[in-house]
């Protein structure tokens, strides 16, 4: 574990009592709790940002994933989980439309040569 280094936050008096309450609950050191939810929190904030960058165009679902520090699995995962749909890009999709009928045509074409 790396060296741990200090901080200081405000935090409103009814947050640090729920805090105290919630360790108290969990039998464990405030700071502990403290530590854990920010972890926690800040994987969230990670992953909501990713999935608003995937869902405006901004980045691929595996540059959001990294972006996230979740595998492609895990954020497709999220993904569902959030309900954003996977997107697909239409232009990438209508050059493999046009290349797969030329394809076609170009077989035909060679298959009517052979007879």
């Amino acid at each position: 574990m790396a060296a741990a280094r200090i901080t200081t936050i405000r935090l409103p008096a009814e947050d640090l009592s729920r805090l105290t309450e919630a360790a108290k609950r969990l039998k464990v050191e405030r700071s502990s709790l403290i530590r854990r939810a920010l972890d926690k929190g800040v994987r969230e904030v990670l992953i909501e940002e990713a999935l608003l960058q995937y869902q405006r165009g901004e980045a691929s679902a595996q540059a959001a994933a990294h972006g996230a520090g979740l595998s492609l699995w895990q954020f497709l995962d999220e993904m569902k989980a959030h309900g954003v749909p996977f997107r697909t890009d239409e232009e990438w999709f209508r050059e493999q439309l046009i290349e797969f009928r030329a394809s076609l045509r170009k077989e035909r074409g060679h298959g009517r040569r052979r007879r």
